[in-house]
């Protein structure tokens, strides 16, 4: 994967963290699609896969309540969709666990 995505208080996959989902360079398109239907600081820092990422629980939180709303619209592309139900699993098991998410370049 080219960024994982880990909950945990580490931002290492190994111990009390865990790897919840990834994202691919292939996967970026819709990161851009997404990011042009809402201005969310998540999209932006997620979207440089390069760089390492952390986001606190009120991060995660505020997050959610940027990305939740597009589950409503009717017009996302298909890989818009996989793309928002992704990362909204990530941020919601982040928030059941109470911990921060990690993207971790590779």
């Amino acid at each position: 994967m080219a960024f994982d995505l880990v909950v945990g208080t580490s931002n290492k996959p190994k111990g009390a963290s865990v790897i919840v989902g990834g994202i691919e360079f292939n996967e970026l398109p819709a990161i851009s699609r997404l990011l042009s239907r809402v201005d969310s600081f998540f999209l932006h820092r997620i979207s440089n896969l390069f760089e390492d990422q952390s986001f606190s629980p009120e991060e995660v939180d505020q997050a959610l309540t940027h990305l939740l709303p597009l589950l409503a619209l009717g017009q996302l592309h298909p890989d818009e969709r996989s793309m928002l139900h992704k990362l909204i699993a990530a941020l919601s098991y982040a928030r059941w666990k109470q911990q921060p998410l990690n993207g971790i370049a590779d």
